[in-house]
């Protein structure tokens, strides 16, 4: 009886060390890529959780100074704020060449909150699969880098997310790479505004 208490004991202390192992990895893999200076942040545009890092390429540095400047405005010019972030949304996304690693997924902070854990999963199932970690700045790896992005059309109506009917976006994007690699190069977004933020609820 007491040799089984024992084996309980022991097996309920291996899981503990497994779970805190595991936490502390992953804490300290975060703090790593907070703190290291490839991905530092440069500016954040707190209430709507837009970010800038030193990471980021110069083309989605300059739509983002583009975007500060729209939402400083007063009224808000809310076609130009979707235009923006459609467009910052497709250069982060498909920018791989900055990404520090396969789990360092672009575009979250445009995304309804409903379906970023979704995106995340699929991006890194797909696009994102093969990026090789550059933690150590090291990495020797080709990948695509959004160099121009235009807007072609966008359509300013209603959509109904969730039951609910918002304002609402439907951006047509089309975008090039300084190298062509043969990736996805057009999109269309909708966008809906929520409260005065605008989030994209999808992609096609």
């Amino acid at each position: 009886m007491k040799k089984k208490e024992s084996k309980k004991i022991i097996i309920v202390f291996v899981i503990i060390g497994i779970l805190l192992f595991g936490f502390l990895g992953y804490k300290v893999y975060n703090d790593f890529i907070k703190n290291t200076s490839v991905n530092k942040k440069l500016m954040s545009l707190d209430l709507y959780g837009y970010t800038l890092s030193e990471n980021d390429s110069t083309l989605y540095k300059d739509n983002f100074k583009e975007l500060e400047s729209v939402l400083n405005e007063k009224p808000i010019n809310y076609e130009e704020y979707a235009k923006l972030i459609s467009k910052l949304f497709v250069i982060d996304v498909f920018t791989l060449d900055n990404k520090l690693a396969s789990t360092d997924i672009g575009g979250l902070e445009f995304l309804h909150k409903d379906i970023k854990e979704n995106f995340s999963e699929n991006m890194g199932a797909t696009l994102y699969k093969n990026v090789e970690s550059n933690l150590d700045g090291k990495r020797n790896q080709e990948l695509p880098k959004v160099s121009n992005v235009n807007v072609d059309n966008i359509l300013d109506t209603k959509y109904t997310y969730n039951e609910k009917e918002y304002d609402a976006y439907i951006v047509t994007l089309s975008y090039e790479y300084e190298k062509d690699m043969g990736y996805q190069n057009n999109i269309k977004l909708t966008i809906i505004n929520d409260n005065e933020i605008l989030y994209i609820v999808k992609g096609e």
